[in-house]
């Protein structure tokens, strides 16, 4: 493999390649709204603990008093999308209003929830929910540099919108702030918004955290820089490496920076045993919700090839369940009861799962992967198979990959903050060549105590 070069400074990085863009509503009920707090088998760090371990890192100061939050009919009048839509270009603002923030965060910062245009992979007008959250310094000259965060699995339905619950989830909030950076959060398409989420279609997920981006940049006008950074977490870790990697066709007037991708689902049948059996399996509900969201995005995937008539039954509570009732309900359920024997090797499967692979297209940023190794979840030899046969064999890539020894699914990033930190500033103030382990002879691993 020819190992990607490095070139000090940021013109390289500036060199965009050419790459190819790709062509039942959700009960909103209170259950389902804690749920995306709780989170308790999500894909997100954990709202409460993380963002104490964020505030004191930070040293944060009084938090300056946000309006009051609207009132629950209120909020769900800010989803609703307006019928018609009418047309706009992907990431223009619908409509936005503040948020009250969470404790801990800097002074006189400002959020806000929002509903922007976006595209389905389609190329249709769509509606796009997320939030934006400002810091209380004046922007710097050039503008506030943006990062644009993409969550965790939190559900399909409406109801699971993490917006819906405030700023709580997204990591590193308080530092990013504290930094000066705009922080973005995208909800994905039919999260807050009426309709299915197309879980795991990557194409989706990145065309959303890119349109993030360019909502903040609508809402804040001139005090916007185009340079960003994109961050994602499992689900969210599949989403940042497809934004970047279709930025230059997608989004070609932002100037990204650098992508980090934490624990990044890469294949959907790792969810699964290779031999379904007859125990059950506690992450057979994230493939049958990929399934499901497959079905419904894509016309040429039947379900019925692939999964029993008792787990097409049991999906109905997709639509309005979030990801831990629906953990808990798949959890006590046999494989073998739910997938069809060789399901994963049906042509539409393994054609839809190979085009919704990450690292099948370079990436002109520079790219951070981290990853626990005690990840039961998205496992450590997936990960590093990832980076070894598509992000390193992509051309001139630069991927840094630092495994994080004992660290699992959601408490890789509390273990990684300090480094993710420093890379992403390293990444928004252009202080030095990215570190490219692509390059390292033999790809050594840095294993993290």
């Amino acid at each position: 493999m020819p190992s990607p070069s490095v070139t000090t400074g940021p013109s390289r990085f500036r060199r965009w390649p050419q790459v190819a863009s790709p062509g039942a509503a959700a009960k909103a009920t209170k259950t389902a709204v804690a749920a995306v707090v709780v989170l308790a088998l999500t894909l997100t760090v954990g709202g409460t603990a993380a963002a104490g371990t964020m505030a004191t890192a930070s040293r944060a100061v009084p938090v300056t008093p946000s309006p009051a939050p609207p009132a629950r009919s209120d909020l769900e009048a800010f989803y609703r999308v307006p019928d018609p839509l009418g047309s706009g270009p992907p990431g223009s603002i619908i409509r936005s209003e503040p948020i009250p923030l969470v404790a801990g965060l800097p002074a006189r910062v400002t959020a806000y929830r929002i509903l922007y245009h976006s595209e389905s992979i389609t190329g249709t007008d769509i509606a796009v929910s997320g939030i934006v959250v400002v810091p209380g310094r004046p922007a710097p000259a050039g503008g506030y540099r943006i990062v644009t965060w993409a969550h965790g699995t939190t559900g399909l339905a409406g109801a699971c919108a993490p917006s819906k619950a405030g700023t709580d989830a997204i990591p590193y909030l308080a530092q990013l702030l504290q930094d000066g950076y705009v922080v973005t959060a995208t909800d994905y398409q039919g999260l807050g918004t009426d309709g299915i989420s197309p879980y795991l279609v990557g194409q989706s997920e990145g065309q959303s955290v890119l349109d993030a981006a360019r909502a903040a940049r609508d809402l804040l006008g001139a005090t916007a820089s185009d340079e960003v950074l994109i961050f994602g977490h499992s689900q969210g870790g599949q989403a940042a490496l497809f934004a970047g990697q279709i930025a230059p066709s997608y989004a070609p007037e932002l100037f990204v920076v650098g992508v980090v991708a934490a624990a990044p689902v890469s294949d959907v049948s790792e969810f699964v045993p290779a031999v379904v059996g007859h125990a059950p399996d506690p992450l057979a509900v994230y493939t049958v919700s990929s399934l499901y969201a497959w079905s419904e995005t894509y016309d040429d995937l039947s379900l019925t090839s692939a999964l029993t008539t008792r787990a097409i039954v049991m999906m109905r509570s997709i639509d309005d369940e979030c990801i831990t009732p629906l953990a808990a309900q798949f959890g006590h359920v046999a494989a073998d009861q739910l997938f069809r024997p060789g399901w994963e090797d049906t042509t539409t499967v393994r054609a839809h799962e190979a085009q919704n692979e990450p690292g099948l297209a370079p990436t002109s940023a520079p790219i951070l992967v981290i990853q626990g190794t005690a990840d039961t979840l998205i496992p450590y030899a997936g990960t590093t198979s990832l980076v070894d046969r598509r992000l390193c064999r992509a051309e001139d890539d630069v991927v840094q990959y630092d495994a994080f020894r004992h660290a699992g699914h959601t408490n890789v990033l509390v273990a990684a903050q300090p480094d993710v930190l420093r890379w992403i500033q390293a990444r928004l103030t252009g202080k030095g060549p990215p570190p490219d382990s692509c390059a390292t002879a033999g790809r050594s691993r840095s294993l993290a105590a």
